[in-house]
């Protein structure tokens, strides 16, 4: 994940971090708006006309996810706006010397999550899918303390100094 973020571009660069550390598909990404992405309040609403299952569901966003959206906080209209979103895929893979897996990024998301919080429906609810599908396809893929590494991948600098505005404000 490392490598793909260093070797993404700056307009592809958020589109990397949503989809590993929010976990969402990458047509969902394709049509997420800026303004459905609250950093002061940590969350990215997925309203129904984005989600896959036409279902709204509100993913909060991580404090290393936070770290790597902070600075296009003031942008405006579509988060992806680069054209052909698989090729920019595909020239990051390129780059990065890895190989690119259709939602990769979701299913490292669902394994690494559903590590982290040990709660099927808590993860399924972010992920808009089913329990069962989690304790499918997800459950002891990975380790509690993989979970940690993952989220705690951050720009370089950043990750200790990030502090969520709700959580500063309480």
């Amino acid at each position: 994940m490392r490598r793909l973020l260093a070797a993404a571009d700056s307009q592809f660069l958020p589109c990397l971090a949503i989809g590993a550390f929010a976990g969402l598909r990458s047509a969902e990404i394709q049509r997420l708006k800026w303004s459905d992405i609250d950093l002061a309040q940590g969350h990215i609403v997925v309203k129904q006309g984005v989600a896959k299952t036409a279902s709204r569901r509100i993913v909060p966003i991580r404090k290393n996810l936070a770290a790597w959206l902070a600075p296009y906080a003031k942008q405006t209209g579509l988060v992806w706006q680069g054209g052909d979103f698989s090729k920019a895929q595909a020239r990051t893979a390129l780059a990065a010397g890895l190989e690119w897996k259709h939602n990769g990024l979701r299913h490292s998301c669902a394994s690494y999550l559903f590590a982290l919080i040990g709660d099927a429906g808590r993860t399924a609810g972010e992920l808009g899918n089913s329990p069962s599908t989690l304790h499918r396809h997800y459950r002891e893929l990975v380790t509690p303390a993989a979970a940690k590494q993952w989220y705690d991948i951050a720009p370089e600098g950043e990750a200790a100094n990030i502090v969520p505005i709700a959580a500063a404000a309480a």
